[in-house]
């Protein structure tokens, strides 16, 4: 079923019903991700939703940067791709491009296992999915994130391998996911050999446990 969202940043926006969580046609999802997301996305700025599912951040992301600024959504399980399609036609949305691919550290392909919320990369896959690199994106002619938010269930090492030049011009957001503690660290280990500093969605406290964090331009 289609209905508007009720409440929060994609308020008024059409959702169907049964795609990600019942939080996001609620409009609660997240809030505290949603609230970063406000504070930190200009219109007219490129943004990268790096596992976009049903596109609630695709939606997000593409009200905050205009109509002057462009949203690249990359997701590469069916089910997801047909939904986030489906919200991006839905609500007219002339500033989003759908990628399904999956971000990793090459191109090419890679095993795929699990649906909706839960796909992910792995050896295992029952199937195969097609893989890019942030760095290779850029290097195909598309313009370089402002912002990224990066949600792929693990497999965010391997994006950050595949995006030496975006880090090293140490000019874009990168808002993540991480899952754990340990991927966190290896994460944000990587990224502060490139400057960054690091906050929890407040801006200020550090990032807990569960790995989310923020990662900012400038020195550590």
């Amino acid at each position: 079923m289609v209905v508007r969202v009720k409440t929060g940043i994609n308020q008024g926006k059409l959702w169907v019903t049964g795609t990600g969580t019942n939080g996001c046609w609620i409009g609660t999802y997240e809030e505290d991700h949603t609230a970063a997301l406000k504070r930190l996305v200009r219109p007219g700025m490129v943004a990268y939703d790096v596992g976009a599912n049903a596109g609630y951040y695709t939606l997000a992301l593409s009200k905050l940067v205009g109509e002057s600024g462009h949203v690249y959504s990359f997701e590469p399980e069916v089910r997801n791709a047909y939904a986030l399609q489906r919200h991006i036609h839905l609500n007219a949305l002339r500033n989003v491009t759908l990628v399904q691919a999956a971000v990793s550290d090459k191109v090419g392909m890679a095993g795929f296992e699990g649906m909706c919320e839960t796909a992910k990369i792995s050896t295992n896959g029952a199937y195969q999915v097609p893989t890019i690199s942030l760095d290779e994106f850029i290097a195909l002619g598309n313009p370089a994130p402002a912002f990224i938010k990066v949600d792929i269930e693990g497999a965010e090492r391997s994006a950050i391998k595949g995006a030496t030049s975006i880090l090293s011009r140490r000019e874009t957001i990168w808002m993540m996911a991480t899952h754990s503690e340990l991927l966190r660290d290896e994460c944000r280990a990587v990224m502060a050999g490139y400057g960054y500093r690091f906050t929890g969605f407040d801006g200020e406290r550090e990032a807990g446990v569960e790995g989310d964090f923020l990662a900012l331009p400038g020195q550590s």
